[in-house]
């Protein structure tokens, strides 16, 4: 595993390539009673306090690592002024990282001064002057027994931490982090030089491709293998004829296009052309390194597009005007990703839009079906209040019920904080660089483009994947959203339910061989976190003199801290829940082939810092830690992929369950087995 870590900043050759024994999650400042107070008064967005002050923003079990790691603070330079900052500063102290166990940080600095020190360097990290407002870095911190970070000022309002880690099976060898590791490869592969060199071998040019309305252009085939690395573009300066313009592209045996969207979205574009005049109207020069804009004008997409036998690229023009795509540069080369097809999948994109946003719900990104991971997204917003960059993230992975990621505000998903201090901005990986407002008031009417690619942090899915943002912190905010989720993918799942336990029904128990009597048993009654929460303040009816941000700070400030879910809502479940204070055992059914075994168990949540050792026939297979606690959206459903060698070759296992904590509760536990080709 620990080339894996490194060499996922070689992108070009490596996303393709599917992890189906990784599990990505995010530890965030989001309001855990369900409404949108997301690090404001910091009274329970941490994992636990420590003291008075102090507070733990991640504890994590190895091995693992973390992938992206953000902060933001009162920093926002066009409203607040360096004293206050200071002072905020000083009150959050230091952020202490302290890894397997050790007594002593290694990381151990001020919050505003994270970046800087080696390695926290551009282009792997970016200050908030660079960011609008967040700090963030991409040096990865391995970590193969665990990580704690702590903050000794934690308990501060108005700030927070994000982390994006990816958790690996037991036996899986992680480096441990060091200061010395050498990251040259991962800056050149972030280096806008990089992004504006040749890709591939071969080059197929087109000139003046001209486009009536209804028509369709094939841009590119071959009935023979290869990679699609760059598709550049010198686009029409014209809002209209790019949102217009469809990129199509059928891998194989497909039969629907595996790309299908805007070039507005798949370049990141969309309303950078906009004719309506805006009272800010600012437009970010494009250096990323997978969609950007290279130095003799083109703007381009840098992602490896495998094929093994056949591949053909069309833009249809579904707008009521010609439109002229002045150059078309597509750089590929004859190779294959290896085990394309069985470990290493297709680039696939889902667009989606709407103009009646449904209150009280998510704005759905993607719904995929299979394995792969989301490799990056493409957002726009038009005529859209500001403030509906309130709303959050949220991933579920492989049919679950809590999102494994869930954020605390659109514009920190996509690297900034403050509503991007009303800028515009480009990065390697991420960016706003479209950021348009009706008015220089607050929450007005606003055009924001937005992209994030996870080239190192993506999201690995082995049955299927749901991805969704809210509209506001409440889903409340109407609005225009238009997106284009980019993933790699292969429509065969390798995920199989091959056991299923109820903690409720005694002819389960039995059946399973279910022994040690639980201290007792509790009907509990509820919600998950994410997007079924209950809380349905989203729809509820703004009065008409009061505007979309004061009606959200209403809520957020006052009225959301008081206001329960009601009685009879549809997102409220049940489950017999059964607290543990000893060793128990269960017998399931795995399938012999299984490439590993992943648990999934629902348990009560409100009860803190859960953990477990996890033995196989006698072997410890994984340790099951859930940190922190929620007192008010108390179920949560969590995975853990068991150390492979346990399970291999056998057709059932005896898990032994050991609590280390002084309690352990499960009302479910779901065995699935990963089988890959």
């Amino acid at each position: 595993m620990d080339d894996d870590i490194f060499r996922g900043f070689d992108f070009m050759e490596q996303f393709p390539v599917l992890h189906d024994l990784v599990i990505c999650r995010k530890s965030s400042c989001y309001d855990k009673k369900g409404g949108n107070d997301n690090g404001f008064t910091n009274k329970a967005e941490h994992i636990r306090k420590v003291g008075k002050r102090g507070a733990v923003y991640l504890d994590a079990i190895g091995p693992g690592c973390v992938f992206l790691y953000a902060e933001a603070w009162l920093n926002h330079f066009k409203q607040r002024p360096k004293w206050i900052e200071k002072a905020h500063v000083k009150r959050i102290g230091r952020v202490q990282f302290f890894f397997n166990g050790e007594s002593e940080p290694q990381i151990d600095v001020p919050v505003n001064r994270f970046v800087g020190p080696e390695p926290f360097t551009f282009p792997l990290a970016y200050t908030p002057e660079q960011s609008t407002g967040s700090t963030v870095t991409y040096v990865p911190m391995p970590y193969p027994e665990s990580l704690k970070v702590f903050v000794t000022g934690g308990q501060t309002f108005c700030w927070g931490l994000h982390f994006y880690y990816h958790t690996y099976p037991r036996g899986t060898q992680v480096p441990a982090w060091s200061r010395e590791t050498d990251l040259s490869a991962a800056r050149a592969a972030l280096d806008y030089e990089t992004a504006c060199r040749p890709a591939g071998q071969i080059v197929h040019q087109l000139q003046d491709l001209v486009l009536q309305p209804g028509e369709s252009r094939e841009i590119f085939a071959s009935d023979q293998g290869g990679t699609i690395k760059c598709l550049r573009m010198r686009l029409p300066e014209d809002d209209a004829a790019v949102k217009s313009l469809m990129l199509k592209a059928w891998w194989d045996d497909d039969r629907e296009p595996s790309l299908n969207g805007p070039l507005s979205l798949f370049y990141a574009v969309e309303n950078r052309w906009a004719p309506k005049p805006m009272a800010i109207n600012l437009h970010a020069e494009m250096r990323g390194v997978v969609v950007g804009q290279d130095k003799e004008g083109l703007f381009f997409l840098r992602l490896p597009m495998p094929f093994s036998r056949r591949a053909r690229l069309v833009i249809e023009n579904r707008g009521t005007a010609a439109a002229t795509i002045a150059e078309v540069w597509i750089e590929s080369d004859e190779t294959v990703t290896p085990g394309l097809g069985k470990s290493a999948g297709y680039l696939r994109t889902q667009f989606r839009e709407s103009h009646q946003l449904t209150p009280g719900r998510d704005y759905v990104m993607a719904e995929i079906q299979g394995r792969g991971h989301i490799a990056g997204t493409v957002l726009a917003v038009e005529d859209t209040a500001e403030c509906c960059l309130e709303g959050d993230e949220r991933c579920y992975t492989d049919g679950g019920r809590s999102p494994l990621i869930i954020g605390d505000a659109t514009e920190t998903y996509f690297g900034g904080s403050w509503y991007f201090c009303e800028e515009a901005f480009a990065l390697p990986l991420y960016g706003a660089p479209t950021f348009r407002m009706k008015s220089q008031v607050g929450g007005s009417p606003a055009d924001i483009t937005m992209y994030r690619f996870h080239v190192t942090d993506y999201f690995p899915f082995r049955g299927s994947a749901r991805f969704s943002i809210q509209h506001g912190g409440f889903n409340e905010v109407p609005g225009n959203y238009r997106s284009l989720i980019f993933y790699y993918h292969l429509s065969d799942p390798s995920l199989t339910q091959t056991d299923y336990l109820s903690m409720a029904d005694p002819e389960s128990l039995r059946a399973h061989g279910f022994s040690a009597a639980p201290v007792r048993t509790r009907m509990r009654d509820g919600f998950f976190d994410g997007e079924f929460n209950g809380m349905d303040i989203g729809t509820l009816k703004r009065p008409k003199w009061m505007s979309p941000i004061a009606w959200m700070f209403y809520w957020t400030w006052w009225g959301g801290n008081r206001r329960r879910p009601p009685k009879d809502s549809p997102d409220r479940v049940s489950f017999t829940v059964a607290e543990h204070d000893r060793p128990h055992e269960f017998t399931v059914k795995i399938d012999p082939q299984a490439d590993a075994v992943m648990l999934r168990r629902v348990l009560d949540q409100s009860v803190p810092d859960q953990r477990a050792r996890i033995e196989v026939d006698g072997k410890l297979a994984g340790i099951w830690f859930n940190t922190g606690n929620n007192k008010w959206k108390i179920f949560a459903e969590d995975d853990l992929i068991l150390d492979p060698s346990a399970t291999r070759g056998k057709e059932k296992i005896t898990l032994r369950v050991a609590p280390e904590s002084l309690i352990w509760t499960a009302a479910e536990y779901t065995v699935f087995s990963i089988v890959t080709p």
